[in-house]
């Protein structure tokens, strides 16, 4: 192993094995703290050493141990050990360390250096490392240097270490006023890039802080309003300066040291737009009234003269583009924005068009129609092998989706679903979460239409939709008023499901592991057999095949398919009714007796209750079996991305949700992202969605009563322990946690078919308040969860409830976070649990 850093590098990278690589590092390591422990040792030896432990930190090491060992180079009157010193704190150091006091006498006696390196060496280290107590202690020799400098160098730099300390520390505003900024923009010979950018950053820094100064004075009694005034007249001296600078960066007669790609320091020019956005967010009415204008013709003019094949162009446009919707500018400069946006989309880079879709989304509530207008490059977005674009490009697909394009962008989604392979199975779970909730929003005129795209997505994406979905499908089939986009619909299901199954030598039908295929099929031959009897001229559909589609069914079905088996049951009732075939009949009497000694008491008690049913004469059973009446379904909102995208326009802040808290708590490949968790669904917290759940599988008799008079016992329950504060810990609860504050138990409820129902019980051993529990499952499945039944507050020995329905498929594992508090002391609790269950 040598001894200098090169070595080291070299012996890193030529590492065959991970054992070997950490074996090299861990010597190294204590070798280096070994030596920087020797008192003795030679500043050249020391500079090497220290070099080394940088590099330890680039790799992700421990380097706590020569901290104070890069004090000690800053403490040398060698530009060298300086450079290192200054460079090794930088990176070693933070703002909240307690050593950062060692650096003030160092770097105040470096600020007032007569070497101008040394002085930049210092500048930008308290740039990196402004804590509150470096910025009390140096910003005199700061202010200094700006005051009284001439020297271009040291002001630029002087100027980025200010605007940070102002950010720092608002009371700073009494000693860095705007004149000195003004002054140094009036001197020509301060005046050069380096300073431009430097100015920038001050301003925005003060304007954006100034708020916070203003609150600060209103508690020492100060004329606020002769402050804000005092504000608007300098910053209303500055903007000219600052438009000007900008013009003159956009003129043909460019510094060849500052062109890039044929535009004139695109980093400046972005700043300078930057800066002028933050001064017009102020909505001053002077200042608007007499520069807004000049300001919206500068940029009509970078953003039509600036070249967008070239990424230094592009930076200056995105820029342009932005402020152009953050300040909300007329109609014109708005499209021009979006015009620019879409430009990006036909481009090659990737990044480009990601950011140019990311913006388009948020900027839709400003000017849809304009954003519309750009349709077709959006759309060809969805089929670009980045999954990042895939993903942007089918948010704003989905934000402005309307009656006038609902038929070419869905168009469009179902081919990208039909081509889609199974890498992108999130992305299709997406486009059919909010392509049904889209057709409740959106009035389609062509029924026919609609329902072919429905049977579209079933083809292709039953394997994984989820139970709701399947639902929404179900009722807006069966409120369809048009028989014949109805008897269309079925007869093209049950000649696909039928045919197929032929095809397969009678054994199992092709869609074997499409869920929602099977069970939209099953609800069809129910509902509507005697319609397609009637009506349909395919050989294939017939009494005889269709009650062997169910039979086979049955036979293949397993225990764990206990959706399935519902429908199936009620279907075979409901086909004895409209059938004459007495074989056929026969057959689908031994379905439901078959069942009435089922394993599954639910199931068991159904097919009792059917089996009481089937035998009654025609004329008694057959008004109880009619087809199912009109479901009014509550409107959901759609399409999350707009709301979030409104957010932005309208500058904002909410709260981080649910799910952005899971993603700090998940670390590992194994647990998902689950975007339905803690969001309600219409068919959990409303009545009527639990009636539409009922009525697709139970429809009428005991069965029927018996799930009304569940969710009304369900109702009165939650109603009761909302009264009494109240829950019972039931018996068979097995506790999963425990420690010195809460013990948590969990009782699986059911299990069905990719669909589990959990409760978790919270025993506070003190008294918590503000429980908040978050939970994320494995990728395969996603969560929905309930409130904190009856409080998230939880007296000593109380007991708290927590409804979680989990969809998907795999073992049921849960991690779990609380963050709660006890006598005012926040804590938190971070735990993993499996359950002896799979879906």
């Amino acid at each position: 192993m040598g001894s200098s850093l090169k070595s080291f590098i070299k012996d890193v990278r030529g590492a065959k094995t991970l054992s070997e690589e950490r074996s090299i590092i861990q010597k190294q390591s204590a070798k280096v703290r070994t030596k920087l422990r020797d008192d003795h040792l030679s500043l050249e030896k020391r500079r090497k050493n220290i070099q080394k432990l940088m590099y330890l930190f680039i790799l992700g090491e421990k380097t706590h141990f020569g901290q104070v060992e890069c004090i000690n180079l800053i403490a040398s009157d060698e530009f060298v050990n300086k450079r290192l010193g200054y460079l090794a704190a930088v990176l070693l150091l933070d703002e909240s360390q307690d050593l950062l006091t060692l650096l003030t006498n160092l770097m105040s006696n470096d600020l007032n250096h007569s070497n101008k390196y040394i002085v930049s060496l210092a500048l930008t280290t308290l740039g990196f490392l402004s804590s509150p107590e470096l910025v009390r202690d140096l910003y005199p020799d700061v202010n200094n240097i700006l005051k009284t400098s001439k020297n271009v160098f040291l002001v630029k730099k002087a100027l980025q270490c200010t605007a940070k300390m102002i950010s720092k520390d608002i009371t700073l505003f009494d000693v860095f006023s705007l004149d000195t900024i003004k002054d140094i923009l009036n001197n020509n010979s301060l005046v050069c890039h380096g300073t431009l950018l430097g100015v920038g950053k001050v301003i925005q820094a003060y304007v954006k802080g100034f708020p916070a100064y203003l609150e600060m004075l209103k508690s020492d009694n100060t004329n606020i309003e002769a402050m804000e005034q005092i504000l608007v007249a300098d910053i209303s001296e500055i903007i000219p300066e600052i438009i000007l600078q900008l013009k003159n960066l956009n003129m043909k007669n460019t510094k060849p040291e500052y062109d890039v790609k044929g535009v004139c320091d695109p980093f400046l020019q972005a700043e300078l737009i930057q800066t002028l956005k933050v001064i017009f967010q102020l909505e001053n009415t002077a200042i608007n009234d007499q520069f807004l204008n000049k300001f919206e013709d500068l940029l009509t003019f970078i953003a039509t003269n600036t070249d967008p094949s070239k990424s230094s162009g592009q930076s200056i446009l995105y820029e342009t583009a932005k402020t152009i919707f953050s300040l909300n500018l007329e109609q014109s400069l708005r499209v021009l924005g979006i015009n620019i946006l879409a430009n990006f989309l036909n481009g090659k880079n990737n990044n480009i068009k990601y950011v140019a879709l990311n913006t388009l989304l948020q900027v839709i509530p400003q000017d849809p129609s304009a954003v519309q207008r750009h349709r077709k490059y959006i759309l060809k977005c969805l089929f670009d092998p980045d999954v990042s674009i895939k993903s942007r490009a089918l948010e704003l697909t989905f934000a402005i989706l309307d009656e006038s394009n609902i038929v070419e962008s869905i168009t469009e989604l179902v081919n990208f679903l039909e081509y889609s392979s199974e890498d992108n199975t999130d992305l299709n779970i997406y486009i059919v979460e909010h392509l049904v909730n889209a057709f409740d929003t959106i009035k389609v005129s062509d029924e026919k239409w609609k329902l072919d795209i429905f049977l579209k997505i079933l083809e292709l994406t039953g394997s994984y939709m989820t139970q709701e979905r399947i639902n929404d499908i179900l009722i807006t089939l069966n409120n369809v008023t048009n028989f014949d986009n109805k008897n269309h619909f079925v007869v093209k299901l049950l000649n696909i499901s039928l045919k197929k199954y032929e095809e397969a030598n009678k054994s199992v039908d092709l869609f074997s592991d499409n869920f929602a295929w099977k069970l939209v099929t099953v609800w069809c031959i129910g509902e509507y057999a005697d319609l397609v009897l009637s009506k349909s001229k395919s050989s294939i559909i017939s009494e005889t095949n269709l009650t062997k589609y169910l039979v086979d069914l049955d036979t293949y079905c397993t225990a764990a398919d206990t959706k399935i088996l519902d429908y199936l049951l009620t279907a075979t009732l409901k086909l004895s009714s409209k059938i004459t075939n007495g074989k056929a009949i026969e057959d689908l009497r031994q379905i439901i007796l078959t069942h009435t000694k089922d394993a599954n008491l639910l199931i068991q008690m159904k097919s009792v209750q059917y089996e009481l049913i089937f035998s009654q004469p025609v004329a008694i059973k057959k008004p109880i079996l009619e087809i199912m009446p009109k479901f009014e379904k509550k409107q959901k909102p759609i399409f999350e991305s707009i709301h979030r995208a409104s957010s932005v326009i309208k500058k904002t802040e909410k709260p981080r949700s649910n799910n952005d808290l899971l993603l700090d708590l998940l670390g590992d490949d194994t647990i998902g992202d689950n975007s339905n968790a803690r969001k309600p669904t219409n068919s959990d917290n409303s009545p009527q969605g639990n009636a539409d759940k009922d009525l697709l599988a139970d429809i009428f008799g005991s069965s029927n009563n018996r799930s009304e008079s569940v969710s009304q016992t369900h109702i009165e329950s939650v109603s009761k322990d909302h009264n009494t504060n109240s829950v019972q810990l039931p018996s068979d609860a097995a506790e999963i946690y425990d420690d010195d504050n809460i013990t948590i138990y969990g009782q699986v409820n059911s299990i069905e078919t990719r669909l589990a129902q959990i409760e978790l019980y919270f025993k506070s051993k003190g008294n918590i308040t503000e429980l908040l529990s978050l939970c994320a499952v494995t990728k395969t499945q996603k969560l929905v969860m309930g409130t904190l039944i009856p409080s998230s507050d939880i007296n000593t020995g109380n007991i708290s409830k927590q409804s979680l329905k989990i969809t998907g498929s795999g073992k049921l594992k849960l991690r779990v976070k609380l963050e709660f508090k006890i006598d005012g002391v926040d804590h938190s609790e971070l735990f993993d649990h499996k359950f002896d269950h799979s879906i």
